[in-house]
């Protein structure tokens, strides 16, 4: 379909739209571009992040023990802590396999199911060339123009969320620093946190410093950890919809007037090819990810129940805290919307396949002809999904079962409180 210099412009073009992501993940510690001299020492580097977060647990857990009877107060370090769980379970699963995600990003990036198409050079000479290329050409650029719209607002929903909860905590600190010389006051971490006899010495070295170094790591780890691994699932889900969709407008010119009917036949078994490319690839991103993402779907249930119940809460009390919880549901929530929304998507997608080989004027073809198409139908009757393990599957049912169990989790904490 392309030629050596347009494979190249795509490429150079497709990695330039996600180029917040790559750089993203340059950051956390690991390389999905060309193995590089410096691999080994961005793996160290997204081990230490790992580590650092790991350390400021301890700040959790003594803000927990200490107030384990305060709902209001613990509920926000809890859901804290499971964000950065996701992460760093992330994190660790992309480090044991980076070449994967490279190659997987490098076919998508160079379209390279498409490239591997013999159709587009079986129909060279005949006038459908053309029109089809510019189509499928057309429903590609589509998918990726999709793929950078989810990618910019989630980036931003992150970087809003992270830059509130580190910016609020250093005003309030640089605040109590000018307004009170003797340190005598509690410091202010960016995540809800207590370091025992550190947080009431003021400013002073190393007890806020340290305290604050782990606790910005465990801040980041939480925000750009969850945005270099999601976006890959973006990138690779949303050319699987391109693969689908392009193979359906090429089923659709099966029985184009601009195609001799003495070649039709082949044509359509060039289609059924392609058709195979694209349940290879299907089945290799439902391996990829339905492993890992079960522990999203379950922690990020918990944390949509903690979130809920923070806002509840702070309507009442609190108006900064309900708008900082607002910005953590735009950013922590959308973790599943991306993968429901696009897991139904890909569904959909595939739904169509069947669909079109059915609306073809196949009855009016050779029976050579109409036994591909009863075969295809039959095959493609099952389509493909994205599951989580063997639970459920990525969809927009799954995401609406959430949102029901995450709102009975928050009346359960509001009755919780109540009692107390």
């Amino acid at each position: 379909m392309y030629s050596e210099l347009e494979v190249k412009a795509l490429e150079q073009r497709n990695y330039h739209r996600i180029r917040e992501m790559i750089r993203v993940t340059y950051t956390m510690g690991y390389n999905i571009m060309k193995p590089g001299p410096w691999d080994n020492l961005l793996k160290f580097w997204s081990l230490l992040l790992i580590l650092f977060t790991l350390l400021s647990y301890y700040g959790h857990w003594q803000l927990f023990v200490h107030y384990m009877q305060d709902i209001p107060r613990i509920s926000e370090s809890i859901s804290t802590i499971f964000q950065s769980l996701m992460s760093i379970m992330k994190m660790i699963y992309y480090l044991m396999a980076p070449r994967r995600f490279y190659a997987l990003l490098r076919l998508v990036c160079r379209h390279e199911l498409l490239q591997k198409c013999e159709l587009f050079a079986a129909v060279s000479d005949l006038p459908v060339a053309q029109p089809l290329k510019q189509r499928v050409a057309n429903t590609m650029d589509q998918c990726w123009i999709s793929t950078r719209r989810q990618l910019m607002f989630y980036l931003f929903c992150c970087i809003g969320i992270l830059l509130n909860y580190f910016v609020n905590s250093l005003v309030v600190n640089i605040y109590h620093a000018l307004t009170e010389p003797d340190n005598n006051y509690e410091v202010a971490l960016p995540l809800p946190s207590l370091y025992p006899n550190w947080m009431d010495r003021g400013m002073t070295f190393p007890y806020y410093h340290l305290p604050l170094f782990l606790e910005s790591c465990n801040l980041y780890i939480c925000g750009m950890g969850a945005v270099s691994f999601d976006v890959l699932f973006i990138v690779f889900c949303t050319h699987g919809v391109g693969l689908m969709h392009s193979l359906t407008h090429m089923i659709e010119y099966a029985t184009s007037p601009l195609i001799p009917r003495e070649r039709r036949v082949q044509y359509l078994r060039h289609c059924i090819y392609q058709y195979q490319r694209v349940e290879a690839f299907a089945l290799e991103l439902n391996n990829t990810f339905r492993q890992i993402i079960i522990i999203q779907f379950i922690l990020s249930l918990f944390c949509w129940g903690l979130v809920l119940f923070q806002i509840s809460i702070g309507i009442a009390t609190s108006l900064t805290i309900a708008l900082r919880m607002l910005m953590y549901l735009a950013a922590g929530g959308y973790q599943i919307v991306i993968y429901c929304y696009n897991g139904q998507r890909f569904t959909t997608a595939s739904e169509r396949i069947p669909m079109a080989f059915y609306e073809c004027t196949w009855y009016e073809e050779s029976r050579e002809f109409r036994q591909l198409i009863r075969m295809m139908i039959m095959r493609t009757n099952l389509s493909f999904s994205l599951d989580v393990s063997w639970f459920t599957k990525m969809s927009l049912p799954t995401l609406m079962s959430m949102i029901r169990a995450s709102g009975q989790y928050t009346v359960l904490l509001q009755n919780l409180m109540q009692k107390k």
